[in-house]
């Protein structure tokens, strides 16, 4: 290998971190697909800024537009609301078809009461005549004798009473042979029970004879099936009663029924709209009908209402067909006489329709209600997607300390919070930055005001060292000295508690007075002292307690000192009363006028442009401070204008 070449590949192998042939095996492996082991972490899989992913990465997909968002938002909520509006309207609807059920088996249970009701009036018209004597004048005479002119009278009577009802009455002994009619003349031949006929029907029997076997064994009334009189000429429905003496049948009283007074007593019920009442007789007859009775009349009935019949159920309700093929529900109620059985049917339209109507309307509905609701989210979703999209140029701006431009004014209130947002940001970084300067100026003349106030401290200590007597004892100038410059510290203190803008006047006379706390008692109003009034009252309140504690109230356990405030309703000043008793007596002011007693003349009126009334009363000093508004404020309001000029 020449030396040029073996000086660069070691240089290289170095450089990549392996040596040269190790180097090209890598680099085959790489080409053939099978090398793993320079492949990035998946921690460090993600491309970087300014270079594209690598080309087998998987693609990330995008984020959704703000319109797809509502749409699937519309779609989320509104499919459910459809199903349960859908579900809401068959639950209505079948608890509406279930009342429509229990009405059709309350009607049909109407509809049998009524029936055995008109059968039980007949029944008992049957009894009341049984027990007349003109029956057994008429069954023990000729048939057409005078006994059954009687008798005959009395049946067409109960007749005329209830012709809706009743059609006929017939006597009959126990051979079968009428004894008396009340359709007939006394006078008049009457066929006998063997010319009854029955229509003609392949389920049940012919023979006259037979129901007339059943007449004498039933224990009650008979109800006989549908009938052909001789003597009417129509068909007939006979209730039957066997007439008894001592126990012993002695003949028998049938009161014939037209079929139409049962009509007319289903349709006494006022059914509801495609309700059919029909009434079979025991052989299975159709004798009554609520719609189109003549079609059906003397016809045999439905299968299903037949083996109903020759069942031993008392009612049912089945679903059925009509002789048309219409699907109906029918209730089924057995009569306890007779054999009879009442059906009450209904198209399963009427029960069903409004059903399935409603449920199809509340799905059509439903569904036209989410399309619009997907729609109006695809045009609201393009629309508000741009307002949006907005903010992010917007939000650009205020980090840049740049207004946002003006744009048309959104339709969604939260995109309008946000840029008022944004609006409201820019204008407190901006206020944020003019508050720091803002802050930085006010302490600056916060220190300045520091600085003038301890000048002006340390002026007036300098004034009061220098204006004191000079023919005190040391002790006694040093004990004075100290105590007025601790009450200006005091002052002070309160003052920078404050930020130099006031303090409490009751604040300030605690802290004046805190060694006599036991003997001093404050009271008036919340009152704010200026920032110029905080240290002259400060030092009138010592003067007044250091005499006290000298001469007056306080120089005895006894006494007490009592401070009280108020605002004067005249011209907002506040008036503060110092009253001192229980100390020794006083004759009098003073002769001489003392260093004290002209501080505090001075700090009443030059300082305070105030006034100061001193009473040496005997029982102790009284002084009363006249401040003006300028100086004191109840606590919240704001101090009143300081007057131009002070007096002398």
């Amino acid at each position: 290998m020449p030396p040029a070449v073996a000086a660069v590949q070691p240089a290289r192998a170095k450089r990549d971190g392996m040596p040269y042939p190790s180097r090209q095996r890598a680099r085959r492996r790489r080409r053939d697909g099978m090398d793993t082991s320079r492949a990035p972490s998946p921690s460090l899989a993600l491309p970087q800024a300014g270079r594209s992913a690598a080309p087998d990465a998987a693609p990330r997909r995008p984020p959704a537009r703000f319109r797809t968002h509502l749409l699937r938002l519309a779609l989320a909520t509104g499919l459910p609301l459809v199903a349960l509006a859908v579900g809401l309207t068959w639950w209505v609807a079948a608890g509406e078809r279930n009342v429509a059920m229990r009405a059709l088996s309350r009607s049909a249970e109407s509809l049998q009461a009524d029936l055995e009701r008109e059968l039980r009036i007949t029944g008992v018209v049957l009894d009341i005549l049984g027990t007349s004597p003109s029956l057994d004048a008429a069954l023990a005479g000729e048939a057409n004798g005078a006994d059954a002119a009687a008798f005959l009278a009395r049946g067409r009577a109960v007749i005329d009473r209830t012709p809706t009802a009743l059609h006929s009455i017939v006597l009959v002994d126990l051979q079968g042979r009428p004894r008396a009619n009340t359709l007939l003349p006394p006078d008049t031949a009457s066929p006998g029970i063997d010319q009854l006929r029955f229509p003609d029907t392949p389920a049940a029997p012919n023979d006259p004879r037979i129901y007339f076997a059943k007449f004498f064994r039933a224990p009650g009334n008979y109800i006989s099936p549908l009938y052909l009189g001789p003597n009417a000429g129509r068909p007939l429905i006979g209730v039957t009663r066997v007439v008894r003496r001592d126990g012993r049948p002695v003949g028998m009283l049938a009161a014939n029924i037209l079929p139409s007074s049962l009509s007319e007593a289903l349709r006494g019920q006022e059914l509801r709209p495609g309700w059919i009442a029909t009434l079979l007789d025991a052989r299975h007859l159709v004798i009554a009908r609520t719609a189109q009775e003549e079609a059906f009349f003397a016809r045999p009935g439905m299968d299903w209402m037949v083996d109903f019949q020759r069942g031993a159920e008392r009612s049912a309700m089945v679903r059925a067909l009509a002789r048309d093929g219409t699907p109906i529900y029918a209730v089924l109620r057995r009569l306890q006489r007779g054999n009879w059985v009442l059906a009450l049917s209904v198209p399963r339209a009427v029960i069903d329709g409004p059903l399935r109507r409603a449920v199809l309307v509340a799905a059509t509905g439903g569904a036209l209600a989410v399309a619009l609701a997907v729609l109006l989210a695809l045009v609201l979703g393009a629309r508000l997607g741009e307002e949006v999209e907005a903010l992010g140029p917007d939000a650009a701006m205020v980090a840049r300390d740049q207004p946002p431009p003006l744009r048309a004014p959104p339709r969604v209130r939260e995109v309008a919070r946000v840029r008022q947002a944004l609006a409201e940001a820019g204008a407190a970084l901006r206020a944020r930055a003019a508050a720091k300067r803002e802050a930085e100026e006010h302490l600056v003349l916060l220190l300045r005001e520091v600085d003038h106030r301890a000048k002006n401290a340390l002026a007036v200590a300098l004034s009061l060292i220098r204006l004191a007597p000079r023919d005190v004892p040391p002790a006694e100038f040093a004990a004075a000295a100290e105590g007025r410059i601790t009450a200006m510290a005091r002052a002070h203190a309160l003052l920078a508690r404050g930020a130099w803008t006031g303090a409490e006047l009751q604040a300030l006379a605690e802290s004046e007075l805190p060694a006599h706390a036991g003997q001093v008692r404050l009271s008036g109003p919340p009152a704010r002292l200026s920032a110029e009034a905080v240290q002259p009252v400060a030092m009138l309140l010592h003067e007044l307690a250091t005499n006290a504690a000298k001469h007056g109230a306080l120089s005895v356990p006894g006494g007490s000192v009592r401070i009280e405030w108020r605002f004067l309703a005249a011209d907002r000043a506040l008036r503060l009363d110092w009253v001192e008793a229980g100390g020794p007596r006083l004759a009098g002011a003073p002769s001489r006028r003392s260093f004290g007693l002209r501080l505090m003349t001075q700090l009443a009126e030059r300082q305070l442009a105030g006034r100061l009334a001193l009473d040496w009363a005997p029982d102790g000093l009284r002084a009363a401070l006249t401040l003006p508004a300028a100086r004191v404020a109840p606590d919240g309001t704001p101090l009143a204008a300081a007057p131009t000029t002070r007096p002398a």
